[in-house]
Parts: C-alpha cells; sequence; structure tokens
C-alpha cells in the first residue's frame, strides 16, 4: 500500500510559526481523509514535525505538502531535507500554489484550487498518487483541471472545479492524526460548515481595467452573477476566495454533529464552525438549484442554523462547560434582531468576528464589500446587545485609499469603543494571486505613513485599553504548554477565545482546563493570570502511528 505523509505547512512562513501558535485548519486534514478513503496509507503531521524528525521522513513514499502563499521558504526547506532523505515524488496543495514564483521550488506535482475533484480523478484512473506522478512524464496523458506538473511545458495553471456538496459532505475530518500536532487539545479546531463565499459582487476596478457600471453582478440572475463582462474576478477586490471556491455549498449538518462529536471525543477543547461567513449556512439551500451569489439577500436560514447550533451545544462536554463552540466570520449585512438573538442564545460569552474594514462607504463600495460602515456599526450593537464578544477588523493600504478614508477609519474607533467591541484587529492589504488586487503593490507597514501610523496607535491603545478591563476577572482556559522564554511560565489559551494567559505553575498543570484569574495585563496581546480552580484534566492522547510518539 503506498504510503503518503501529509505535512501541514501553513503559515510557517520562512519555518517557524510566529503567530496563531492554537490554529488547527481543515484543508491537511480533508487531503488525508480522502487519500485514506481511496485505500492510501496517510498520515498527517505539522510542519515542526517534519522538519525536526527526519528519519521519518525516510519511511514514506511520497510528500504532500499544504501551505500558503506567504510559506514559500519553509516549503523549501522541507523539501530540501525530503530530496536529502527520500527523494520520492512531491505534491503540492493549497493556497500556496497560487504562487507566481511557485516553479522555484522544487515538485513534481501541484493543485490549484479545491483538491478534491482533481484527487478523486487521479486515484480512480491510477493506483496511486506514485504512479500518477511517474505517469506525468508522457505528454499524452490527460491532466485533470487544476494539476499542474511542473515538468511538462503544455501543463496550465487552471483552477480545479468546485466540489459539489455530495463530495463535501463525503469527507470527515475529524481523524486521529489531529493528536500528532503539539497542544491539540488547547487549540482551535476548524469543522467546516460552508465551502465558498456569497459576494459575487466586484471591486470597481483592478490595476487594467474598470467596472462598466452594467450591474450584472448586483441585479441579475444569481447564475448569470459568476462570469463578469471585463473579467473582474468576484468578490473584494482583496480576496480570492469566491474564484477559488465558490458560491457557498452547506455541509450536511449530521456530518457536521458527528465530526464535532469525535473530535470532542479526542480530546479537543475548542471547535470553531468555519466559513467565511457562518451566516451563509443553509442559506444556499434556499435559493438552489440556483448558486448563491448574493450576499444580501435572502436573509439568513435561521431556522437551519438553530438546529445545528442547538445540536452541538447539546453535546454534553459543552454544555458542562469543559468544550467550547464559536463561529468564524459573519457578513454585518445579513445580522438582524432574531439573528443576533438566536446567535446568543446558544453561543453567548463567545467571540464572532466581523469585517468592517474601513470607516469610508466609498471605499468599501469601491473595493467590493457586500456591507456599508452603518451595517456594521449595527451588527455590532446586536451582536454584543445579546452577549456575543465583537471583534472587528480593519484593513490599511487598499489600492484607491485616501487619507480621507483613513481619517474616517480613525474617527470611528469612538463609536467602536461605545458599541463594546472587545478588539481590533489592524491588517495591512496584501495582494493575493487571482483576487483584483493581485498586481497592485503591498503597501509599506502602518508605522511608515503619518495617517495610517495614527491609526495604528488609536487601535493599539483602544486594545490595550480593553485588556486592562479585564483585570480580576475570572477567565476559563485550556493549559497548552511551557512558555518557550518566560521560565516558570505555562501558556494557556481562553476556552471561549480572547487573548493568551501566561501563568506561573508547575508542568503538571498541563493539559488542565481551569479557572484563572487575570492579574496583570503584559501588552495588547497577552495576559497574566493565577490559577484559581481546576475543572478537569485532558486525557492527552498519543499519535496515531508508533514512531510519531
Amino acid at each position: 500500500m503506498e504510503r503518503i505523509v501529509v505535512v501541514d505547512a501553513n503559515a510557517r512562513g520562512k519555518g517557524v510559526r510566529y503567530s496563531t501558535l492554537d490554529v488547527i485548519g481543515i484543508g491537511p486534514r480533508i487531503i488525508t481523509s480522502l487519500l485514506r478513503a481511496y485505500g492510501v496509507d496517510a498520515t498527517l503531521i505539522p510542519y515542526e514535525h517534519a522538519i525536526s524528525t527526519p528519519s521519518l521522513i525516510g519511511q514514506y513514499d511520497v510528500l504532500a505538502i499544504s501551505f500558503m502563499i506567504s510559506d514559500l521558504e519553509a516549503v523549501r526547506k522541507l523539501i530540501a531535507m525530503w530530496k536529502k532523505r527520500n527523494g520520492g515524488p512531491i505534491l503540492l496543495g493549497g493556497p500556496g500554489t497560487l504562487h507566481p514564483q511557485i516553479d522555484l521550488l522544487d515538485y513534481d506535482v501541484a493543485i490549484i484550487g479545491e483538491a478534491e475533484i482533481p484527487l478523486i480523478t487521479i486515484l480512480q484512473r491510477y493506483h496511486g498518487i506514485k504512479q500518477f506522478i511517474e505517469s506525468c512524464s508522457e505528454s499524452d496523458i490527460d491532466l485533470p483541471l487544476g494539476v499542474k506538473v511542473k515538468k511538462r511545458t503544455t501543463s496550465t495553471s487552471t483552477l480545479a472545479p468546485w466540489a459539489p456538496r455530495t463530495i463535501i459532505d463525503r469527507i470527515k475530518t475529524s481523524i486521529p492524526d489531529i493528536c500528532n500536532y503539539p497542544f491539540y487539545w488547547a487549540s482551535r479546531v476548524y469543522v467546516e460548515v460552508v465551502r465558498g463565499c456569497s459576494n459575487f459582487y466586484r471591486a470597481t476596478f483592478t490595476n487594467s481595467v474598470k467596472c462598466l457600471g452594467c450591474g450584472r453582478c448586483r441585479k441579475a440572475p444569481l447564475s448569470h452573477r459568476i462570469a463578469c463582462p471585463v473579467n473582474i474576478p468576484p468578490g473584494c477586490g482583496y480576496c480570492n476566495v469566491p474564484l477559488l471556491h465558490g458560491p457557498p455549498r452547506s455541509r450536511n449538518p449530521d456530518i457536521i454533529v458527528s465530526e464535532v462529536q469525535e473530535l470532542i471525543s479526542l480530546g479537543i477543547t475548542r471547535i470553531v464552525l468555519s466559513a467565511p461567513d457562518f451566516l451563509d449556512y443553509g442559506r444556499d439551500l434556499l435559493v438552489a438549484p440556483e448558486p448563491l451569489t448574493d450576499p444580501r439577500e435572502p436573509p439568513p436560514n435561521i431556522d437551519y442554523i438553530e438546529k445545528l447550533l442547538d445540536r452541538v451545544t447539546s453535546i454534553d462536554e459543552v454544555r458542562e462547560g469543559i468544550a467550547a463552540i464559536s463561529i468564524e466570520n459573519v457578513k454585518p449585512c445579513l445580522v438582524n434582531e432574531y439573528v443576533a438573538e438566536v446567535l446568543g442564545r446558544y453561543l453567548k460569552g463567545s467571540v464572532v468576528y466581523i469585517g468592517l474594514e474601513s470607516g469610508s462607504n466609498e471605499l468599501l463600495h469601491r473595493v467590493g464589500r457586500a456591507s456599508t460602515v452603518e451595517d456594521a456599526l449595527r451588527a455590532i450593537e446586536l451582536l454584543k446587545r445579546h452577549g456575543l464578544r465583537p471583534y472587528v477588523y480593519l484593513m490599511h493600504g487598499l489600492p484607491s485609499e485616501t487619507e480621507d478614508d483613513i481619517a474616517k477609519t480613525i474617527n470611528l474607533i469612538d463609536s467602536l469603543v461605545k458599541l463594546g467591541v472587545e478588539h481590533i484587529i489592524l491588517y495591512r492589504f496584501r495582494p493575493l494571486p487571482r483576487s483584483a488586487f493581485e498586481a497592485f503593490k503591498a503597501p509599506p507597514p502602518a508605522i511608515a505613513r503619518k495617517s495610517t501610523y495614527e491609526l495604528y496607535i488609536r487601535v493599539k491603545e483602544f486594545n490595550m485599553s480593553r485588556k486592562a478591563e479585564l483585570l480580576n476577572k475570572v477567565v476559563r482556559v485550556v493549559i497548552a504548554c511551557k512558555h518557550p522564554k518566560r521560565r516558570g511560565y505555562l501558556v494557556a489559551y481562553p476556552l471561549y477565545h480572547g487573548p493568551v494567559v501566561l501563568i506561573r505553575a508547575s508542568t503538571t498543570f498541563i493539559g488542565a482546563i481551569a479557572d484563572a484569574k487575570i492579574v496583570n495585563v503584559i501588552n495588547d496581546r497577552l495576559v497574566e493570570g493565577k490559577i484559581l480552580y481546576v475543572r478537569r484534566r485532558v486525557r492527552v492522547r498519543l499519535a496515531r502511528n508508533s514512531d510519531l510518539k
């Protein structure tokens, strides 16, 4: 039987992960599960384990790597080690395969876009990935859409087809390999509920063309909105999700609930129901068989959402407060009183992410956003009132952004204070391949310009003031590991999300779910806590394979 090692190199940059250390994503687990469904002996391991254990790499026939645009250097290092230790075929996947310099890597085959249909096609035609890769040198081999072969001059960069709901529902990502990740029990484990995005509006410009103003992407029949007369990619100008993953396809609630239950049985304590917009869940069913390409209409399928939330929050460990369910993002334009009430009823006390991006409606329209500033402020007010904790995204450096746009964003921060926003994430525009803004240059850091520096300082002050409000409050945390630099301290993550908590305690507390009192604010991302009471100890499981222990 063919043996494939799937390495999760997402967010590893140049080889070290500096942020979101507690995130375990979906993509690599999908690939591992799919390979096993077709008889392949596949094992998933995180990048750190692969790069630090060269002897492990030599035991496999094929190396498969999932990575992001920013991870090219980390992948190069891993490939170099593989070539030295093994030399077998290399398969690349994930958003990183869109990188314009991907051919600088010494790989064999890359899947560009969603991997399910290309992989299934290959596994149905061949006895394994290795046989397929060995056959690719023959020029008459018909390649599936989305498959790029480095050594074939006729190979293209066509995107893979969007996987239909029937395929997405077949693949469960609650695999034991999740225990191969460090402190998996304290990590945010993402469970896919919706694939794709409903925002098929367009930015009004790219670096080479301007919108015709035809209104097709906003007023035409839903199926007609997928294509643009001047080929402006769908969605927000800085995002490639609608093009890569298509309109929303909601997963079967039975599959989702089963997956959540199995992950909790493996010791997972923090589960995120993942979607570009959680409020798209079930909304696609309201317009089927048409694609859901309208980000504002129809309203959320709240009955469908409520049934899912009721089931996942009724799981014993969730009811007992030793496991937590949260959602990811919501489009502000879809939040209404009833939606906020339902989310608050099942997810009270958890974080919800809201994309505001700018205080300028003019800029939001130019970049293709579906929501206005007023939509976002109303959504924040409603969600906060019903017991959720709003985290807000702001972005600087967008193409066409003016000093006036930045000033409007700065002036909006006072409103965010009054509305009770808990945290602001300020990030810099970066051009992504296959997005409308892919050819624009990345702007300088916020501190390099007077106006954006003022925005940066205001956001930092805002976040520090919010952290100060945590002093003397009790937070339930999951204790993950020793701090790599602060001797005697352990790293803990709030069960319901929030700033990282440092705790001075014995390593025997690693794996504990505890109530901790916040005693100090270290910076805008880090606080210090003191253990008051241990609720439960997670049963830490060994990795699936004996060679990973």
